[in-house]
């Protein structure tokens, strides 16, 4: 197996996010992910998409963007999901498309790396600990979505 890793090519949306939409089957989660190709080109510049292949056969991709943090005053990179197909598990390419994807930000500015795991991903978890990531209890998760967030946006103040 020879792995490349690369910034994805024009005309893989399509392939980069059906993987994406199986990775919660993968983690028996009881979520649909609702990414598209037309979705990934659409966010084309906002989101970078770095792969891993053999011999044209996509077997990963990093999806990450830019973040800026006030408290650290530098630029990051933000992880929205990593995925190695089922196959190709257990061969270092999660580690080595971060890593691909990690050069690529620090290129750019970047100086940290931050994710999210979902908290029933206990392999992802232990994945991200091996490498050194590690949680912040200071920081918390928020989510405003769909009605609170059109309730917000439509808000009138008196």
């Amino acid at each position: 197996m020879s792995v490349g890793f690369r910034p994805m090519r024009e005309g893989q949306e399509d392939a980069v996010a059906a993987m994406v939409r199986q990775l919660p089957k993968d983690l028996g989660l009881p979520v649909t992910a609702r990414l598209t190709g037309e979705g990934l080109r659409k966010a084309k510049g906002l989101v970078h998409v770095t792969v891993a292949e053999d011999s044209g056969l996509l077997l990963g991709a990093c999806l990450w963007l830019h973040t800026f943090s006030t408290w650290r005053g530098c630029k990051g990179m933000y992880v929205v999901d990593l995925f190695v197909m089922g196959h190709a598990r257990g061969k270092k390419i999660g580690e080595r498309l971060l890593q691909s994807a990690a050069r690529e930000a620090a290129g750019q500015g970047a100086e940290f790396i931050k994710l999210e795991v979902d908290v029933s991903n206990q392999g992802g978890v232990r994945f991200y600990e091996r490498i050194g990531f590690g949680e912040h209890p200071e920081d918390k998760l928020f989510i405003l979505e769909s009605e609170p967030l059109k309730a917000l946006i439509e808000r009138k103040w008196t």
